[in-house]
C-alpha cells in the first residue's frame, strides 16, 4: 500500500473543524478512506483517524428517495439517474490524533485546527510509523470516546502500512493489556477485533 502524498491522490477537503475533530467532504461519491485510516490535513500537517463515514443528500432540504423499484440492480439505478452523483455526497468525520510543527510530529490535540478547505490525503507510511510508535497513540484513541471498533480498525490500518505487521500487533496487544487493566471484557473484545 503506497501512502505517499501526491497531488492526484487527494481525498477531499475540510468542510468543518474544531479542536477535536474534522469533517471532510470527499471529492468523489463513495470514495472515502476506510474506517480507522489515518489522514493528513493541511500545512502544517494535522493527523486524524477516520471515525465515521456517511453518504447523504448534498442539500438537507431535499431528502434522498428510493429510485430502484423497477431497476434490476444498484448499478442500473445510477446509470438511469445520472444526476445522483451531483445530488449525493460522501463525507466523513475524523478524530485529531497528532500534528506537525517544523519537522517534529507530536501525538495529541493540535494547537490550531486546520482551515476550512484544507486538503486531505491518506497519511504517509513514515508518519504513521512515528505517530503509532508510542503508547500515547493508543491511549489517545482509547480515551477519545470513539467506538472500540474504530480503535481496532486504526490499529489494523497502521499494521498494514508498516513493515513488520506482526511485531506492531504484538506491541499494540501489550499496550492494550496495560491500558485496559481491570477491563477484561473490553480487552478481550478488542483482541478479537485485532485477530
Amino acid at each position: 500500500m503506497d501512502l505517499i502524498k501526491q497531488s492526484d491522490s487527494r481525498i477531499g477537503e475540510i468542510i468543518g473543524a474544531d479542536s477535536i475533530s474534522l469533517s471532510v467532504q470527499c471529492y468523489r461519491l463513495y470514495d472515502s478512506p476506510a474506517l480507522g485510516s489515518i489522514i493528513s490535513v493541511g500545512d502544517p500537517s494535522v493527523y486524524a483517524v477516520v471515525s465515521e463515514i456517511r453518504t447523504e443528500g448534498l442539500d438537507p432540504s431535499r431528502p434522498v428517495i428510493a429510485r430502484g423499484q423497477s431497476e434490476s440492480n444498484e448499478q442500473a439505478v445510477y446509470l438511469n439517474n445520472p444526476q445522483l452523483s451531483e445530488l449525493l455526497t460522501t463525507r466523513f468525520r475524523a478524530l485529531i490524533i497528532g500534528y506537525q510543527i517544523n519537522d517534529e510530529i507530536s501525538v495529541g490535540a493540535a494547537p490550531l485546527h486546520p482551515r476550512i478547505h484544507a486538503l486531505v490525503w491518506l497519511c504517509e507510511r513514515d508518519t504513521i510509523k512515528e505517530l503509532s510508535s508510542t503508547n500515547d497513540f493508543l491511549r489517545l484513541l482509547l480515551d477519545s470516546g470513539i467506538p472500540d471498533e474504530v480503535v481496532a480498525a486504526c490499529i489494523r490500518f497502521a499494521a498494514l502500512t508498516l513493515q513488520d505487521e506482526h511485531q506492531f500487533k504484538v506491541q499494540c496487544t501489550k499496550a492494550l493489556a496495560m491500558e485496559l487493566v481491570g477491563q477484561t471484557p473490553r480487552l478481550n473484545a478488542m483482541l478479537r477485533r485485532l485477530s
